[in-house]
């Protein structure tokens, strides 16, 4: 599940930049419910993906409230993202195939 938080983390940063509860926000179009969602599971995969390149954060001072930290997906993020997208999209074939078998040997069986 985690894959699919930072992928889905990754195509909102692709979007646009943000900050923790915008994402949090942003993410029940992938189907997360996000009023579950714990904020320090999202702050949690912002900082791995932070550890491995794929975003980097500044200070927003122009907030009505305090600073907010702003994340931005770098140049490695959206290669990685590519990369995690075509895998995605692989799965996708095989599990169409799996599935069409299974309701063909359903059938006859």
């Amino acid at each position: 599940r985690m894959f699919f938080l930072e992928s889905a983390l990754l195509v909102l940063l692709l979007r646009k930049p943000g900050y923790g509860y915008s994402l949090i926000d942003g993410l029940a179009e992938f189907g997360f419910q996000t009023e579950r969602l714990d904020a320090s599971v999202i702050y949690r995969a912002l900082r791995d993906l932070e550890s491995a390149e794929l975003v980097v954060d500044s200070w927003d001072n122009n907030s009505l409230g305090p600073p907010r930290r702003v994340y931005t997906i770098t140049a490695t993020g959206k290669a990685v993202l590519a990369e995690w997208v075509e895998s995605l999209r692989q799965s996708r074939k095989e599990i169409e195939v799996l599935e069409a078998a299974y309701e063909e040997a359903r059938k006859q069986g």
